[in-house]
């Protein structure tokens, strides 16, 4: 199983998604948190901390690691960790893996999206939301 660490960018109540690019092989235009596959010798917390940096342009802090899930059907784990910004705005650095970025709370994101829209970590989340509130 490959390990991916999802960074849950909060500002105050308000939490950064991003629409995958229409380019990318898995899950296509699909709203998701920044992401990105653990390189070797990296914990969750070490590859939200590069990732943020290679697709959002900012640095971050993190706050906490909020939950770790299996996803079998596509070979990988999942960790959430939660972080704030240390520097800068996020934007989109590189189109062919992010085409749009939004800010809202939870409950906003799962009432304009639907589980056709969102990847398997928020779909997750939708159903457990103890795990956010």
């Amino acid at each position: 199983m490959k390990n991916h660490a999802a960074i849950i960018l909060r500002d105050g109540d308000k939490i950064l998604f991003v629409q995958r690019a229409a380019t990318k092989k898995s899950l296509p235009n699909t709203w998701a948190f920044p992401s990105g596959t653990m390189e070797e010798g990296e914990t969750a917390e070490m590859t939200v901390i590069r990732e943020a940096i290679e697709e959002l342009q900012i640095d971050v802090e993190v706050e906490k690691s909020l939950a770790m899930i299996e996803l079998p059907k596509l070979g990988a784990r999942l960790y959430f960790v939660v972080c704030r910004q240390k520097s800068n705005q996020p934007i989109i650095y590189d189109p062919a893996e992010i085409q749009n970025i939004r800010w809202l709370t939870f409950e906003e994101f799962f009432s304009e999206y639907n589980d056709e829209q969102i990847g398997h970590g928020l779909i997750y989340l939708r159903k457990n939301q103890e795990i956010w509130k």
